[in-house]
């Protein structure tokens, strides 16, 4: 059988929108058997109905096109899914990531800072690639100049010869990022054992956590851990990259925020929405159903294209135009943080530091403009771009 839906084809990895109209159209409920045999739904209305009943579409085989059981948050439906949310809800609570605000406005001018006499560079390495990572660092309790050194990319996660979901996002024992998740746990533990105060961050809050008289083991402590670092960080990094590389593409939206900096949270929403970080998630029926007319057997993996909905013209009124201008309220209505009872818990965090480094970016860099064709990122299952060559005007020289 010949594929209707090629997710692996670098066409579709560079020109994505173009694909969604074309399954929108034709093939709404599209099909590959190539490598793998998986469907893909991309209207919204079908993307909003399978996320919605967890009972027949579960995340519980995982999210990615691996049937792996087990896991954290987005690998689990409830009662577990409950439960994990309740362990980590305090740190992501609005006053929790309020009261970050000012040390993220900090690490941004501080990594300006060393850069703006440059003129020029990778907006990406300088700065949609550290922002989040040292964010959820701090908020994990872990040390961020030595998880930059082992940052996460996505090509470590998801081998582009790798189906979406078949690494586990966690850290492996055996693996660098593992081994120091492991020594930080220990250390946590020690603590705990002797009485002594920890560090209040979500590290200690997982070792110290009682939940219904259960206590979290090592490996489930890691899960949390590996899950968080990763999403937590390679997400937010396209999420920055993406809207910075689409007001420079569209000089007429960047003069609207350079003018109107209350814009600002709406460049990030439509951000969002014109180029979702991950394509998708995959969702497994637990039971034989039926989706457009097609019979699909249990235990079958369909993907739910975020990206597909974010531009479904049945949806939006001209998805394809990048708009700062939408009513905000209507563009957060968008699927890039999920839907339903996996609606990311970090979607704050995640607003919160793209506003803060587009207003900084603004402030900071003027004249910005691309100089070159931004690299795509590699890994399949993420959408974005792998480097954002610029210019700006730099400072002049400070006198002696």
């Amino acid at each position: 059988m010949s594929a209707d839906f090629d997710f692996f084809d670098p066409k579709f990895q560079k020109h994505p929108h173009e694909e969604f109209r074309r399954l929108q159209a034709q093939c709404p409920f599209a099909h590959t058997d190539n490598p793998w045999d998986w469907y893909a739904v991309t209207r919204e209305a079908d993307v909003r109905a399978l996320l919605a009943d967890w009972e027949l579409w579960t995340s519980n085989s995982g999210p990615g096109l691996a049937h792996a059981g087990g896991g954290v948050l987005v690998s689990v439906d409830p009662p577990e899914h409950i439960f994990d949310r309740r362990l980590i809800n305090k740190a992501f609570s609005p006053a929790q990531l309020l009261a970050m605000e000012g040390d993220i406005v900090k690490l941004v001018d501080e990594l300006i800072d060393g850069f703006v006499d440059k003129g020029g560079g990778d907006l990406m390495q300088l700065l949609a690639v550290p922002v989040p990572l040292i964010v959820i660092a701090r908020l994990l309790g872990l040390d961020p100049d030595l998880v930059q050194q082992m940052r996460p990319r996505a090509d470590m996660v998801i081998h582009p010869a790798t189906p979406p979901g078949k690494i586990e996002m966690g850290g492996q024992p055996a693996s660098p990022q593992g081994q120091y998740f492991q020594s930080m746990i220990d250390q946590r533990r020690k603590m705990l054992a002797a009485g002594e105060a920890m560090p209040s961050d979500v590290l200690s809050s997982l070792v110290a956590a009682e939940l219904d008289g259960r206590t979290l083991t090592d490996e489930e402590v890691m899960g949390f851990m590996g899950f968080l670092f990763i999403a937590g960080s390679q997400t937010t990094t396209q999420m920055i990259g993406s809207v910075i590389y689409r007001l420079l593409q569209n000089p007429d939206q960047m003069e609207k925020v350079r003018s109107d900096r209350a814009l600002i949270p709406n460049a990030v929403e439509e951000g969002l929405r014109y180029d979702a970080p991950v394509h998708g998630l995959f969702r497994t029926n637990t039971r034989p159903t039926e989706v457009h007319g097609v019979a699909i057997p249990e235990d079958t993996k369909v993907i739910c294209m975020f990206g597909a909905a974010n531009h479904d013209p049945e949806f939006w009124d001209h998805p394809e135009k990048f708009d700062v201008e939408r009513p905000y309220q209507q563009t957060k209505n968008h699927y890039s943080f999920g839907k339903g009872i996996h609606y990311c818990m970090g979607a704050p965090l995640a607003r919160l530091e793209g506003a803060v480094t587009l207003r900084l970016v603004l402030d900071r860099l003027p004249g910005l403009k691309l100089v070159g064709e931004p690299e795509v990122i590699s890994a399949y299952v993420l959408h974005g771009v792998e480097t954002l060559p610029v210019t700006w005007d730099a400072p002049a020289p400070r006198q002696a």
